[in-house]
């Protein structure tokens, strides 16, 4: 990470800190849990751990998510490869009186390769 955006981050989660410590002064927590009221500096400990644990589930969530579409791109991709393989099997036949007629013709058309003399190796012979 750069030095910037450490910054950035590090200014961030002061932000949040100094405002979840505002909120615990302008109305305390209270956390029930089963039939227990939790108020004060330990309900405000419960609620910043629920806070983390929320914040952990939502970066395992994306992480997940992420994983499961780069598999769904990956299979899309196999199957359309697969799908244009097997379109173009079909289309061959149709093609093969084209290629057999370009052949011909590339054949008829095309110029003799010159030799070169091997063994004076200055000139060209045309045969």
């Amino acid at each position: 990470m750069k030095t910037t955006t450490r910054h950035l981050f590090a200014l961030l989660v002061l932000v949040a800190v100094v405002i979840t410590a505002g909120l615990y002064f302008y109305s305390p927590p209270t956390v029930i849990i089963g039939d227990e009221e939790i108020v004060g500096v330990a309900g405000f400990g419960a609620t910043v751990i629920g806070l983390l644990i929320a914040a952990i589930a939502c970066v395992f969530t994306f992480i997940l998510t992420s994983a499961i579409l780069a598999g769904v791109s990956a299979l899309l991709i196999i199957i359309f490869a697969i799908v244009a393989a097997a379109v173009a099997v079909a289309v061959a036949p149709l093609c093969l009186p084209l290629l057999l007629v370009v052949g011909i013709v590339m054949l008829i058309r095309r110029k003799k390769a010159p030799v070169v003399d091997t063994i004076s190796h200055d000139h060209v012979v045309q045969q």
